[in-house]
């Protein structure tokens, strides 16, 4: 099993949200792209989709922000203590 971290790195630091669906983590980051393409107006364009807005963040903030998602597998506790075991 596994989840979808959405992950937004700033200059403030790293903002994260787990999903069970790679679909939700998306979700997230376009929210995020919308709420803060404002902050980033001259450099983003009227009207672009919020999925756009994630595919061009990057450039959007000249290099100083990232969205993007993070595939991580769902550890059991049990399961990964034994495996760890010493």
């Amino acid at each position: 099993m596994k989840i979808f971290l959405a992950k937004y790195e700033h200059k403030h630091g790293t903002d994260e949200r787990a999903f069970k669906t790679r679909h939700g983590a998306k979700w997230q980051l376009e929210q995020w792209a919308e709420e803060y393409a404002d902050e980033w107006a001259p450099f983003t364009p009227d009207n672009m989709p919020a999925a756009s807005l994630v595919e061009q963040w990057t450039d959007i903030t000249c290099g100083a922000e990232f969205l993007y998602v993070e595939e991580l597998p769902l550890l059991d506790h049990k399961d990964f203590c034994a495996e760890h075991k010493k």
